[in-house]
């Protein structure tokens, strides 16, 4: 039985059967049927029938309820009728285009913002076991993610050159120079990286974030070339005294770790920082290192252990040199005994320190990376040969074969005897009025 238009009365009067039954409405030719299917149960069900490619389609429209409780009233079945009619006469597969609908808005919920973006590279550096991921989370955070936190919820996809335009002009405005260009660059690699796993089978696979990039905005944002020239700041011997006290007003943790490194030389604190308490020989008097810069590909480090460095060294042994229940032992370099110290921290308390002796002292700005450039240039005037700094400091080995596979010298000698000039250069630079001790330079044959 059909109708020529349903009706309350008689889609009420429909009574259940035994097994399932259709009811279709009348409608001009070529155009889709409304159809009511009762069940068993008395629930009516309503559906769009159509002919498309040949073969009859449906579109579930809802329950009926006459009150609209539980379902659609008659009058709701009908919007929903005109809007699949009008949906079916533009796009001619109206089912097909739902689908297609359904498939952009599972896309959608899927777009990750510009905060997963950042944090699924992080994830990917750690992955990859790159020692830079914990300073990459510092430099996203304090450029990035808090300053920014509307930005940072963005899709990925909607973030334009000029987003990261702000983002750095931010810094440029705090006097931030080199980080500019670093912070540039990881947000390249960032979307380079959301790029390419938008179109990994494993990504789509795992159902995981899309971000739907359609290209990289930092490319088109330049790098600040100035900002990249090599620094020429050296302190003096009373800046550098100056700069030693004012390590007072740090954690425990910061103040040791600043002034362990210094009396090692200033060695290159992302190594240093990665270093656990396996590292370290007491016996030998000796911290081994892993570097990985260099084409020659990853090294190891030795470095000899003065008194003095032992001293600076001794704070951090007191706050984490024991046990943990479990038996391990929390990284010598930590403020809490869980999270190692990140190089970026260490970066803003030195350019902290050094704006406030400014301030009070008119002693010209300085960052952290000038105190290595210090040590080196006091090495030199100490007499400490350019072969003996170079390995003292890591600047690398010499490329080709003979560099790589036979030149397997630590230099440890060397290298100690320069450390314990060091040393005493630096005990005079705190108390002037030391009395100089003669520490000797053996010179390699």
């Amino acid at each position: 039985m059909s109708a020529r238009t349903f009706t309350d009365t008689f889609l009420r009067g429909l009574k259940p059967e035994s097994a399932p039954y259709k009811r279709a409405e009348h409608a001009p030719k070529g155009e889709g049927r409304l159809v009511v299917r009762v069940l068993p149960s008395g629930i009516k069900e309503f559906f769009y029938r159509y002919r498309a490619d040949g073969e009859d389609k449906t579109v579930s429209l809802g329950r009926y309820d006459p009150k609209g409780r539980n379902g659609k009233t008659l009058a709701e079945v009908r919007k929903a009728v005109a809007d699949v009619r009008r949906l079916q006469r533009d796009t001619g597969d109206v089912k097909e285009h739902l689908r297609a609908e359904d498939r952009r808005a599972e896309i959608e919920a899927r777009r990750g913002s510009l905060r997963q973006l950042l944090a699924a590279y992080v994830q990917s550096l750690r992955a990859a076991g790159k020692p830079s991921a914990e300073q990459v989370v510092g430099i996203f955070r304090r450029n990035v993610l808090t300053p920014f936190p509307g930005l940072a919820d963005m899709k990925a996809a909607e973030i334009e050159p000029a987003d990261i335009q702000r983002i750095l002009a931010r810094m440029v405005r705090a006097s931030i120079t080199r980080q500019v260009n670093v912070t540039r660059a990881y947000l390249r690699a960032a979307f380079a990286y959301g790029g390419e796993a938008d179109h990994d089978p494993r990504t789509v696979a795992a159902e995981g974030v899309l971000f739907g990039l359609k290209g990289n905005p930092v490319t088109l944002v330049p790098s600040i070339e100035e900002y990249e020239k090599a620094g020429d700041r050296t302190l003096t011997e009373d800046e550098l005294r100056e700069y030693w006290k004012a390590l007072e007003t740090l954690p425990d943790a910061q103040r040791a770790t600043l002034r362990f490194n210094l009396a090692l030389g200033c060695q290159r604190a992302s190594q240093l920082l990665r270093a656990d308490w396996s590292a370290f020989d007491f016996e030998e008097k000796t911290l081994l290192l892993r570097d990985t810069k260099g084409r020659g590909g990853a090294r190891d480090h030795l470095l000899p252990l003065t008194d003095f460095a032992l001293v600076q060294l001794q704070p951090l042994r007191e706050l984490n040199g024991t046990a943990r229940e479990d038996g391990s032992l929390p990284p010598p370099f930590s403020g809490d005994g869980k999270r190692r110290i990140v190089l970026t921290t260490l970066s803003v308390a030195v350019r902290e320190i050094s704006e406030k002796l400014h301030k009070e002292q008119k002693i010209p700005p300085f960052q952290h990376r000038d105190l290595r450039r210090t040590c080196e240039t006091m090495l030199q005037k100490l007499g400490v040969e350019k072969e003996v700094r170079a390995h003292l400091l890591s600047h690398g080995r010499t490329v080709g074969v003979q560099g790589r596979h036979y030149e397997r010298y630590d230099f440890l000698p060397e290298k100690r005897e320069a450390l314990e000039r060091w040393a005493e250069k630096l005990r005079r630079i705190l108390d002037p009025k030391r009395k100089a001790a003669v520490v000797t330079i053996r010179r390699r044959a």
